[in-house]
């Protein structure tokens, strides 16, 4: 069964792209298929993690599949193929709403978690996990920057409480960057794809477009945070408590997780 197929252009190289999405038997996994391979959804294969999550096998290599994994993580969806034309996976608005749409509900995926796994990154990073009997997760961002300040955001599924509900409260919020930042990423070969279609952007006084939450920032980075979190396969039944998260943090609990007793 194919779910959808969805195309735009990558956010960082900015060439079009394509995915379709495509139902595996149970025990199938997420695949990504790629005109150069296959590359398994796990945390053994990320290959880099600078602004947006890697995957790489073999000869195949594919970007920014972080938005499509929060949504399967929060639609609970355990097997798929996407079938991929480019490079990385496309932006859409910049964030998982697109993905979340086009894929069904199913119970979300927990293991128990047997015990505390913590990770810690510069300046006062870290993600700490606590087992508890369901999924909680808070996330907290801190900026030098008198409009965006310190930002929370919240999931504790399952709905229907609204802190619950992945595709109304998490799925929607968008990537963002700071104006003083773009020429350097442009300069990195990074944000070629980017506009005010798939991005926010922070200026001094403003941001543009208008959030669509107070703490959309954060939520997004709780959404980028479920999406590596779910390289593992699953989400740990646990009480997630993440300070400015970043992929390469994520993937370093992803690693961590994959390889902790579980049950």
């Amino acid at each position: 069964m194919t779910y959808a197929t969805l195309s735009g252009v990558g956010i960082h190289t900015g060439q079009p792209c394509t995915a379709t999405l495509t139902a595996l038997p149970p025990g199938s996994g997420i695949v990504f298929e790629t005109a150069q391979g296959t590359i398994p959804a796990r945390a053994e294969n990320v290959v880099e993690t600078l602004r947006c999550t890697v995957l790489g096998s073999g000869g195949a290599r594919l970007s920014t599949v972080e938005h499509l994994l929060s949504a399967c993580a929060g639609r609970g969806i355990t097997d798929l193929k996407i079938t991929v034309d480019g490079p990385e996976l496309p932006i859409l608005d910049g964030s998982a709403a697109g993905w979340a749409e086009v894929l069904p509900q199913s119970p979300l995926v927990l293991r128990e978690l047997t015990e505390p796994v913590i990770v810690t990154g510069r300046g006062g990073a870290f993600i700490a996990c606590y087992p508890a009997e369901h999924l909680t997760v808070t996330c907290a961002i801190a900026f030098e920057h008198a409009l965006v300040g310190t930002q929370v955001a919240r999931f504790a599924p399952p709905a229907p409480t609204s802190e619950g509900d992945y595709a109304r409260e998490i799925a929607p919020a968008r990537t963002f960057g700071f104006i003083e930042e773009v020429q350097k990423l442009l300069d990195a070969g990074l944000a070629k794809g980017g506009s005010l279609d798939n991005a926010v952007i922070v200026y001094p006084d403003r941001y543009e477009p208008a959030l669509r939450f107070d703490n959309e920032l954060a939520r997004h980075k709780l959404l980028d945070l479920l999406g590596d979190l779910y390289l593992t396969g699953f989400l740990p039944k646990a009480d997630i408590i993440a300070m400015k998260p970043s992929h390469r943090l994520n993937c370093q609990l992803a690693s961590l997780l994959s390889r902790t007793d579980l049950e």
